[in-house]
């Protein structure tokens, strides 16, 4: 669920248009579940796979970054019928970008932006019928100051759901993105186009943000590593540090080593100041607080629980001082206070989609919008401005008081999800609006508070479900604490060498042909 810039300015391109964007999956080819071996050594990858640390060292000239431009066309080609996770593509352009060899330290690795970011002159859809015929005029402050400058090369756009509104990528425009683990299953969202291609071994690493958990959804649903920020500290964010302001920008990928060096690229937010390269673990024990419950107190599914508990045995054999964490200082009232946010988001964006002309006065809102967003938007425009303060008070009061509770732990560690991957049509965006909400709340409702409070927080693939689905969980730390985290995920990569698993739909060894 990514709170993320709203519509933005758009035009209209002639030579685009909702029918060929609706084919445009249609026109990638499908291929049958691909297999191979993934032997790679604990974030670097070794064999036919690579990282994308490894895969920039291999960047010398022109040649070198068109072929691992080539490389991943290909691969998306084969797979993406499968798995639905790039709605548009952009060979030519990517092509180009490659034969000119850009500066940055990820120069020549392709990557895939998600629809949700403006990039000038590319289509801009964020996963809403009603905006199938746009592009962006502009691009994101995040695009031009960390992704360009990094040297990334986009080969497409990654599908989201209609604004990032939800925990699952199944939007009407383009059809669900399906997750390589077991295609009958979700990719989480809204990242979740993004975590399809990178699971699967399309690309390396993905453009990500999350507004309410949309970087660490898809991470665990699809057995990555995906990294939050805290609030301000990316290349092109402000200097706002409110609770109300929810959407950071990231990356989803299979290493540790991807994610620290991709952090440490983009960083640059006015917040904080730069924090040094993290290369591996520390030798510094942690004091770690699990939180294993809902906000009301419920538990989540079995599987998560196993997990959980594996996890944090893990931790203290390794000697970290570990405990329950008191998880009082969550009111009762975060989830709907978090809900106002979303809603009040919701119907502004309904309002400025209709202004920008191209839906009929007398249009049935139902064809260009879902019912989650028609539910939420009408919710979002009955609430009056006291409602609105009060939930913003109240918000701001929790940010303070779960930032407080690093003065007792470095670390808090609890769910992503509250069960395995979910079905696809579990969330479906067809399904009434109130029961959505009901089934959203109870699956997803682990991820929204570290973005009131500003906080870092890292999903990490530290199990699997007895099915073979992938299970993260969620490690929280103070503001500007993103080195904590990644030398303790260093340490869990090492522990556990997620990135030796591979999913049943797998490109990742694939070669180009002779």
């Amino acid at each position: 669920m990514a709170a993320n810039t709203i519509l933005g300015e758009c035009r209209l391109v002639p030579d685009f248009n909702r029918r060929r964007f609706l084919e445009s999956a249609a026109l990638l080819a499908a291929a049958a579940p691909l297999s191979g071996c993934l032997d790679t050594v604990r974030s670097t990858g070794t064999g036919h796979w690579r990282d994308a640390v490894s895969q920039a060292s291999s960047v010398h000239d022109p040649a070198d970054a068109l072929e691992l431009v080539n490389l991943a066309i290909y691969r998306l080609q084969e797979v993406n019928g499968q798995i639905n996770a790039v709605t548009f593509t952009d060979f030519d352009s990517a092509r180009r970008q490659a034969v000119a060899l850009p500066n940055g330290r990820f120069a020549g690795v392709p990557t895939l932006i998600k629809d949700n970011l403006m990039v000038a002159g590319k289509p801009y859809t964020q996963g809403s019928r009603s905006l199938a015929e746009y592009v962006a005029t502009q691009s994101d402050p995040f695009y031009t100051s960390a992704i360009g400058p990094m040297g990334l090369v986009p080969i497409g756009r990654s599908s989201l759901p209609e604004f990032g509104l939800t925990a699952t990528t199944e939007p009407v425009l383009s059809g669900a993105a399906r997750n390589p683990w077991n295609t009958g299953h979700s990719t989480g969202g809204s990242s979740g186009g993004s975590a399809a291609a990178v699971a699967a071994g399309v690309v390396a690493i993905a453009h990500a943000n999350d507004g309410g958990g949309s970087i660490r959804i898809p991470a665990s649903a699809c057995g990555l590593v995906g990294l939050k920020p805290s609030r301000g500290r990316m290349a092109g964010d402000d200097d706002s540090d409110a609770a109300t302001d929810l959407g950071v920008q990231g990356f989803l990928t299979r290493t540790v080593r991807d994610t620290a060096a991709a952090f440490h690229a983009a960083q640059g937010g006015p917040l904080y100041p730069a924090a040094d390269l993290v290369t591996g673990a520390s030798s510094q024990r942690l004091r770690i607080g699990g939180r294993l419950t809902r906000a009301d107190g419920s538990l989540p599914d079995p599987e998560v629980v196993r997990v959980f508990e594996e996890t944090m045995a893990i931790l203290s054999r390794r000697g970290h001082r570990v405990s329950e964490a008191d998880a009082s200082f969550v009111p009762a009232t975060m989830v709907g206070d978090f809900m106002t946010l979303w809603t009040l988001g919701a119907a502004d964006r309904l309002q400025r989609a209709r202004s920008l002309g191209e839906i009929p006065a007398d249009g049935d809102l139902a064809d260009y919008f879902e019912p989650l967003m028609l539910g939420m938007a009408e919710r979002g425009a009955a609430l009056t401005d006291a409602d609105r303060d009060a939930a913003f008070g109240r918000l701001a009061a929790f940010s303070a008081a779960y930032r407080e509770q690093f003065q007792t732990y470095d670390v808090q560690v609890t769910p992503v999800l509250g069960a395995p991957p979910a079905p696809i049509g579990y969330l479906s965006p067809r399904i009434p609006f109130e029961e959505q909400q009901a089934r959203l709340t109870d699956y997803a409702g682990f991820t929204g508070a570290e973005n009131v409070a500003g906080l870092p927080a890292i999903s990490l693939p530290v199990g699997m479900s007895s099915d073979g689905l992938p299970i993260g969980l969620q490690f929280i730390g103070a503001p500007g604490a993103e080195p904590v985290l990644l030398a303790l995920a260093f340490e869990l990569e090492n522990e556990l060498n997620w990135a030796g698993r591979r999913p049943s739909v797998w490109v990742g060894d694939m070669e180009l042909p002779e």
